[in-house]
């Protein structure tokens, strides 16, 4: 007869010696990892071409405004010098080539837009799967404990290679090669690297993917800010150690050449991992560190569906408000240097000169980065589109139906607090270019009322993208994702466009083509109030359409 066995419960519990630690904490990873490739197939390598167009365009420009050594040398004096070009780009020792140029203009705020891409990456595939209760679900099969966060970790890393691999490939054409081009692959493959740790081990200690992604992308975006003390003052220089950004700008390309901080860089990915390991281990799914507030068990100040939905969406908009406030206030700072850049240069003459009446270079440079971030600003609707979705997937929204609300009163209360969020958003970053302005010695009344006219008329047509996410919601909930490429669609065609030299068509499908530059040009009332109908016209055929449609 076969014995009866006489092993305990916590027998059951010891781990088994025949089993490998791979098969025992990474068992599925395989699986996993071609299931977080098939997730990011559309949204990785779009931010891939995003991030090329944009370093192709700056070298383009640079190619042209600064053909020569002798003009180089003049940008490195004129607004290379200036203390607010340095914080945001940091030092011009080594602008002697094109390439090295194009490094210095677009290198460190692209190197920390990497990063924190980077962290929402991680974050999308490990703490907002876990939100989505998909985690759990994986984790009753046959895969270990690790495979989750190995298989997000390792797309996420590498993005940040070809990333890296791309904006360094990209610099040959225009002089770069040779340990300079390696270097700055190191900047930006290392830069994001290191985000990927940072991301892995946020995810693991907030309890919610909003808090994760705002930890992890505050980290990449301060350590930016504080590398910018040293080269704006002269001094501070160790602030240039405490974040990977910093260690980016000390690699030097083009100069020192220096690919010791890539190895910092390296060193808090493998910290952050495995950090972020001995936390998974330890805590319970669903849990963390960081958590939201917890509410009142009851309440009467949400007696209505509005309420409820400008409650919600509160968070998010008080994120994007501020980012695009300090945003805003970076560049407010820079307007009264901007005059500097028409020193030696025909192309910033030119523009001075074209303009009408006083209207000088620092309030086109205005009203130029306040129309960009009109169109950021638009991008806060395609956020609550996804809650949105969210919400429905989670089968939350029909618990709201439930109730006496009717669907188009959801819908419209829902569009009502995105038009108001972007009166917010867009009014906070009005007035962060006018604070930093008015610091930086430019005056406040005649910029105050300048920058109010820019933003009161680039209202309507981030009103026209909003409602148009609103409605491809309201169409069918999966459409919300291409959101985003329509931001940066009208991002391109719009405010930036004039650096691709496209047909006048073409450009004219942006809403923001249409906007009245004021004061640099007249108001124009006829597009204000077409735009406005358009983005009417549009809600009410999501608000027709979300009537009728599944929900869930």
């Amino acid at each position: 007869m076969t014995p009866i066995s006489t092993a305990t419960s916590s027998d059951a519990r010891l781990p088994n010696p025949r089993i490998s630690f791979t098969a025992r904490y990474f068992s599925g990873y395989r699986l996993l990892l071609r299931l977080a490739v098939r997730r990011e197939r559309i949204i990785a390598p779009v931010t891939v071409i995003i991030f090329v167009i944009l370093d192709l365009a700056t070298a383009a420009s640079i190619a042209s405004m600064y053909p020569t050594a002798e003009k180089r040398r003049e940008l490195a004096a004129g607004p290379g010098a200036n203390s607010a070009f340095r914080f945001l780009l940091g030092d011009t020792i080594h602008i002697d080539s094109t390439a090295s140029a194009v490094v210095w203009r677009a290198g460190l705020f692209m190197i920390a837009a990497v990063g924190v891409c980077a962290v929402l990456m991680v974050v999308r595939g490990t703490r907002k799967e876990e939100e989505l209760g998909r985690v759990e679900l994986i984790r009753a099969g046959v895969v270990g404990p690790l495979a989750p966060l190995a298989a997000a970790a390792t797309v996420a890393a590498a993005f940040s290679v070809v990333v890296g691999l791309a904006m360094s490939l990209v610099l040959i054409p225009f002089g770069g090669g040779g340990v300079a081009v390696l270097v700055v692959f190191a900047q930006y493959a290392g830069t994001g690297l290191a985000a990927v740790g940072l991301g892995m081990l946020t995810a693991q200690v907030a309890a919610t993917s909003h808090i994760a992604n705002l930890v992890g992308s505050a980290i990449v975006v301060l350590g930016y800010l504080l590398r910018g003390v040293p080269d704006a003052t002269g001094g501070w220089a160790w602030l240039r150690w405490v974040s990977p950004v910093g260690w980016a700008e000390l690699a030097d390309p083009f100069g020192a050449d220096n690919l010791v901080p890539f190895m910092a860089s390296l060193g808090l990915l493998v910290l952050g991992a495995g950090s972020a390991a001995w936390v998974s281990m330890r805590r319970d799914l669903g849990g963390g560190i960081i958590a939201p507030r917890a509410g009142p068990e009851g309440t009467a100040r949400i007696p209505t569906v509005e309420a409820l939905a400008a409650r919600l969406s509160a968070p998010l908009l008080r994120s994007w408000a501020a980012g695009l406030a300090t945003y805003a206030l970076v560049v407010g700072f820079m307007q009264p240097s901007v005059e500097q850049l028409a020193e030696g240069n025909d192309v910033f003459q030119q523009v001075l000169t074209a303009q009408p009446g006083d209207i000088g270079l620092g309030t086109v440079f205005a009203v130029t980065m306040l129309s960009v971030l009109g169109v950021v600003a638009s991008a806060w609707v395609v956020n609550l589109a996804e809650r949105l979705r969210a919400e429905e997937a989670g089968s939350r929204t029909e618990v709201i139906l439930a109730t006496p609300t009717s669907r188009g009163r959801y819908f419209l209360a829902s569009a009502a607090v995105a038009a108001l969020g972007l009166v917010v958003v867009i009014a906070v970053a009005a007035a962060g270019m006018v604070i930093g302005n008015g610091i930086a010695g430019g005056g406040w009344v005649t910029p105050t009322v300048h920058i109010a006219q820019t933003a009161a008329v680039l209202l309507p047509a981030a009103l026209v993208i909003g409602a148009l996410v609103l409605a491809l919601y309201a169409f069918r909930p999966v459409l919300v994702h291409l959101g985003w490429p329509i931001v940066v669609a009208a991002l391109f065609l719009g405010p930036l466009s004039g650096m691709f030299e496209l047909p006048q068509w073409v450009c004219d499908i942006s809403p923001f083509t249409h906007v009245p530059l004021v004061p640099v040009e007249p108001m124009r009332w006829l597009p204000i109030v077409v735009m406005a109908l358009v983005s009417a016209a549009i809600v009410a055929g999501g608000w027709s359409r979300f009537r009728w449609r599944d929900v869930g």
